[in-house]
């Protein structure tokens, strides 16, 4: 007769629990992504705004992949889990204070660069739509809305980075999923007022509070 360690057993189950809600917030994230951009193709069409909107988002979208997420997985958890695993909290507070300031410096510098040499980046990701002096400007100015994205994202990667090495699976789970539903209620409801650049803003705003929120409550 085979003997099972409940510990382990418990564990087990634990791990498994765990990657189903990682797995189920990935599929959901995944799908609200493609609404999204339905929704959006829907509001604003082919036209001259959802084509500067997308070219906006590409180069702080592809920042915030390798300067936030990118990041936190490959360099912040492991030190994070070593931390927790051979010294106390306490070090591991204040370790994780000290790289919230970095990032914070590093990914606002990041975003006052963007935000100014703007027209510059959609030059060169964007080379015909300097022809067309309308989409160019409004290309430009989305792109300047949306550079302090890097920064929110990144410290919300940063935050799920930490939630991660405590073991609370399901908040950062959930945090793409919140971003996507917010974007596609702001698009709803305020696209017709204030444009595209407020419905992406009023979206990242949201959803980057609450998911932040949840980390004050786990920090405190």
């Amino acid at each position: 007769m085979q003997i099972v360690n409940k510990k382990d057993s418990f564990s087990n189950k634990s791990i498994a629990k765990s990657a189903g809600v990682i797995a189920i917030g990935t599929m959901a994230s995944r799908i609200l992504g493609y609404v999204r951009d339905m929704i959006i193709a829907r509001l604003f069409g082919t036209g001259s705004p959802a084509q500067a909107f997308f070219q906006a988002f590409r180069i702080p979208n592809l920042l915030r992949d390798i300067v936030g997420e990118g990041a936190t997985n490959a360099a912040f958890i492991p030190v994070f889990a070593e931390y927790l695993t051979k010294k106390d909290k306490k070090e591991f507070w204040e370790l994780a204070n000290v790289l919230m300031n970095l990032m914070l410096v590093i990914l606002a510098g990041i975003s006052i660069v963007g935000v100014l040499i703007s027209p510059v980046i959609v030059r060169l990701i964007a080379p015909g739509f300097v022809s067309d002096p309308e989409k160019f400007h409004l290309t430009v100015r989305l792109t300047q809305v949306m550079f302090p994205y890097i920064l929110l994202a990144g410290l919300t990667a940063y935050g799920s980075g930490i939630l991660n090495s405590l073991k609370y699976f399901s908040i950062p789970a959930i945090g793409p999923c919140l971003f996507n539903i917010f974007l596609i209620l702001s698009a709803l409801l305020l696209c017709q007022k204030y444009k595209i650049g407020a419905s992406f803003s009023e979206g990242l705003f949201n959803s980057s509070f609450r998911y932040l929120s949840s980390l004050k409550k786990v920090w405190i």
